[in-house]
């Protein structure tokens, strides 16, 4: 016991200068590394530390303490302060702290650019910067702003690869793609109808002719509404993959209701790029596609229809009712126009049939038919006159007209011009004004006479009912072909001199030819069983009937057609209203 207490008090003074030596080495050790010490004694400044782009290391004299945006408490007096970002060159400041200063630094980076090379293999591979497309292709050399981009290269049939890479300041960067070929191949399906949708089971994108799939099966299904959905299994191999898909368009039973039982009704639709064309003759009922069709309905007496319906699968009952015509035939009247006065005189003519052409006259009248006029209508009595077709408004560009005369047809009017003064007086009068079918004009002017002229065959009788060559004619202009008689006139006779056919028409023969509706044909053959102008055939000429004042009795029969494209001082028209 004597010697322990002895051992703790041989050595007081040497356990003192251990722990002295321990506290300079702590003191100095807090010195150097700017800890309490030195600030109690010396203070500290704040630091602000931020750069322009972020993220760039910050060095204080030297030492690496953080990156952008920092914050750091440091020893008042000089510090250097440098700033390093990879892809911009560094920049530094010398800068002086006061004990308790709180400053700001900032690195505004000044914009660096570098060398980016891409090539592929295969050459040629489509170029994406950062998922924007690049003009050009593999291999490219593009001089870049710095920065790390997502390049990506891409092939049809190929891999398609994406890296990220650097761009460094001043740097010749290389980027190459080795696009390996991809186990796919290309899909084209013919669809028909062409505008029919095909799905592809496990495929999020819609069908594109051409478009690349992975060697496999595939479950598809192709549907279009009206037709009906097939499904089926393709299989994709290598290069192209081609297959035909043909839908069968759904059909639905029509089933009409008519009256009159009389009529004739038609069924048109759209099928394979043709428009097909049904007759109802016996019984109405009518299997057609799904999808638009229409019906038109026709009988003597009634008022056209038409209608535009859509076949659903289902089938469809319609009912086709048609209106009379509630007209008198021989009533006369004129339509007022809405600029003043009023338009030329009708007379309404009847529905009804006749036999159209001659097999005595030139063959362009035959072969010799039955027509019907399905629908009254109302014809001029007379042929337009002077007056009534000046009342129209000439274009300002074209000069005064001279002086009209009441009472003479209007003669030297080109077709076009006839049918631009029928649309003028449509818009005066809001009915529909036309030039008639040749016909209708047939029926009207024949008014129910079989023979070549209104009153039979004999020329002889003519001079009553029509202006043309006759003894009148030859007594003033050398003519050996005229009619046995005299009409007392030797040019154009005022309108409604000579007597009226049976329908109360004035001048269907003789005075001025007329111009129809129709194209020319040089036959009847397949003409309309209807009054519908003939549309075929050589459209730059357009049928004339009548004759004119010069024509012989040959030409001025019934049936004798002829046919121009010019205006002629023997040529003017009659006007036709629908009713």
């Amino acid at each position: 016991m004597r010697q322990a207490n002895r051992k703790r008090t041989e050595y007081p003074a040497l356990r003192w200068l251990l722990a002295a030596a321990a506290f300079a080495f702590i003191a100095a050790a807090d010195w150097f590394a700017d800890g309490l010490g030195p600030r109690l004694l010396l203070g500290s400044a704040t630091l602000q530390l931020h750069s322009e782009p972020p993220a760039a290391r910050v060095l204080l004299n030297g030492e690496f303490v953080g990156e952008t945006p920092l914050r750091e408490t440091v020893r008042p007096g000089e510090v250097v302060v440098r700033f390093e970002h990879r892809f911009h060159d560094a920049a530094a400041q010398r800068i002086v702290l006061a004990r308790d200063e709180e400053r700001r630094v900032d690195a505004n980076f000044a914009p660096a650019e570098g060398v980016l090379e891409i090539t592929s293999n295969p050459r040629g591979a489509t170029l994406l910067l950062d998922g924007e497309p690049l003009e050009e292709s593999a291999p490219a050399v593009l001089n870049l702003p710095t920065g790390a981009y997502a390049v990506t290269a891409t092939i049809p049939a190929r891999q398609t690869k994406t890296e990220t890479i650097e761009v460094l300041p001043r740097g010749h960067t290389r980027l190459a793609f080795e696009l390996e070929r991809e186990a796919v191949g290309q899909l084209f399906v013919s669809l028909h109808p062409a505008d029919a949708t095909l799905e592809i089971e496990g495929v999020a994108e819609p069908y594109q002719p051409g478009m690349m799939l992975p060697f496999g099966a595939y479950q598809m299904r192709a549907s279009r509404r009206g037709y009906a959905s097939e499904q089926f299994t393709l299989w994709v191999r290598y290069g192209e993959n081609r297959h035909a898909v043909r839908l069968e368009r759904l059909a639905g039973r029509l089933r009409l209701n008519v009256r009159p039982a009389t009529a004739t009704v038609e069924v048109s639709y759209q099928q394979g790029g043709e428009r097909r064309v049904h007759r109802l003759e016996h019984g109405n009922v009518l299997r057609i596609p799904t999808g638009p069709f229409e019906i038109t309905a026709e009988a003597l007496g009634h008022r056209s229809y038409r209608r535009r319906l859509t076949m659903p699968p289902q089938g469809l009952t319609h009912a086709v009712s048609m209106k009379k015509h509630d007209v008198t035939a021989g009533e006369r009247f004129r339509d007022r126009l809405r600029s003043g006065g009023e338009g030329p005189l009708l007379v309404v003519v009847p529905a009804g049939r006749f036999r159209m052409g001659s097999r005595t006259g030139a063959a362009d009248e035959r072969p010799v038919r039955t027509v019907t006029v399905l629908e009254p209508f109302a014809l001029g009595v007379f042929e337009l006159t002077e007056c009534e077709f000046a009342r129209q408004p000439a274009p300002a560009t074209e000069p005064s007209a001279t002086p009209c005369a009441e009472n003479l047809p209007a003669t030297s009017v080109t077709w076009q011009a006839a049918v631009a003064h029928l649309a003028w007086l449509s818009e005066e009068t809001g009915h529909r004004y036309r030039l008639p079918s040749e016909a209708e004009w047939e029926y009207a002017a024949r008014a129910g006479e079989t023979g070549r002229y209104h009153h039979g065959n004999a020329p002889a009788r003519l001079c009553a009912f029509a202006n043309i060559a006759d003894r009148t004619l030859a007594g003033r202009f050398t003519s050996q072909n005229v009619a046995p008689c005299s009409d007392g006139e030797a040019g154009t006779a005022p309108v409604g001199r000579l007597r009226p056919n049976a329908f109360g028409l004035h001048d269907t023969l003789g005075n001025v030819e007329e111009w129809v509706a129709d194209c020319w044909n040089g036959s009847h053959a397949d003409a309309p069983e209807t009054a519908r102008p003939r549309t075929d055939g050589h459209c730059g000429s357009h049928v004339v009937r009548g004759g004119g004042w010069d024509s012989t009795p040959q030409e001025t029969t019934l049936s004798y057609r002829s046919f121009s494209s010019v205006k002629n001082s023997a040529r003017g028209f009659r006007v036709l209203r629908e009713l």
